[in-house]
């Protein structure tokens, strides 16, 4: 669950949790296989290991995708180091459900005052800023066919489009 292993600096103890999750419920799946079916977690902050952690839960372990919460220490996936993640995910045809979290610690401060940081108002503008930047910036240009879920009414960004559309020159 969000933030899950992206929480931690050790990138290898990341990672080892991270497999570590991702057999256990795969695990869990294979005991209910038809009433069960899961969501791998990843450390993009090793975004080599965590390709590699892509191809082994959603291939050998037959779970569905991964799911990220949002920024991992205040980094992005529209970052050049995400590279190999995102390639991983399109390679292998895997969904990447970009979940909520709390605003990253650079854009943190104007959200503490009034509970604004988690549901109020945090999550949707972290996930929305988050998916906002994967559309403008190009990985989804490199791998068309990257599936990508946004949870939570997709951030605000429905209600957005328009707006993104014009900005990148399609109105």
């Amino acid at each position: 669950n969000p933030p899950g292993v992206q929480i931690y600096a050790d990138t290898a103890r990341a990672t080892g949790l991270a497999r570590e999750m991702n057999d256990a419920l795969a695990g869990l799946i294979g005991q209910h296989p038809g009433r069960l079916a899961g969501l791998g977690a990843v450390a993009p902050q090793d975004p080599e290991a965590a390709a590699a952690e892509v191809k082994r839960a959603t291939g050998t372990l037959g779970l569905g995708g991964i799911l990220i919460g949002s920024h991992t220490h205040g980094r992005y996936l529209d970052e050049p180091e995400a590279e190999p993640l995102l390639a991983a995910l399109a390679e292998e045809d895997a969904t990447l459900y970009l979940h909520p979290r709390s605003p990253s610690p650079q854009m943190l401060a104007p959200f503490r005052d009034y509970g604004m940081v988690a549901a109020l108002w945090g999550f949707q503008a972290e996930a929305g800023t988050h998916a906002a930047r994967l559309i403008l910036s190009g990985p989804l240009d490199r791998h068309p066919y990257l599936k990508i879920v946004l949870g939570h009414l997709g951030g605000g960004l429905p209600f957005w489009l328009w707006r993104l559309d014009n900005k990148i020159g399609r109105a």
